[in-house]
């Protein structure tokens, strides 16, 4: 049991840990012009954008201020950061406090909203409409 609590606050420690030593990373470096960044391989191989493209320009100007900067890089990456902040933090609270960390308990609907959206807006950045350019 000891262990158990050991293993889950080490794991969520190395979490943020990796967090911050990317995000002081990203905040150095420019991706496309300076550092080590991989290029996004379905941009590579078919010449259109995943819903990913533009995430880690988008974080790098986030990080250095430039909220409008960062949204028009990735609309999608900037809305759900929040999301994903909230979720880690509350791990990180349930962990630490030996509370039960519970699993999945968003409505399968939910899901498949969440689905629809992330294709729609994969369709949608590949277009030549507004604002999408």
């Amino acid at each position: 049991m000891i262990e158990e609590i050991f293993n889950r606050r080490l794991t969520v420690a190395a979490i943020w840990l990796l967090a911050f030593t990317a995000s002081v990373y990203l905040f150095i470096f420019e991706p496309g012009k300076s550092g080590l960044f991989l290029n996004c391989p379905f941009l590579m191989l078919t010449g259109f954008t995943c819903p990913g493209c533009g995430s880690t320009r988008g974080l790098h100007r986030l990080l250095h201020g430039d909220v409008i900067g960062a949204f028009q890089f990735n609309p999608m990456m900037f809305l759900l950061l929040p999301i994903l902040l909230f979720v880690l933090v509350r791990h990180t609270i349930a962990v630490f406090t030996n509370r039960r960390v519970r699993g999945n308990q968003v409505n399968a609907a939910y899901i498949w909203v969440f689905f629809v959206v992330v294709m729609s807006f994969w369709i949608f950045r590949n277009t030549p409409f507004y604002p999408f350019v």
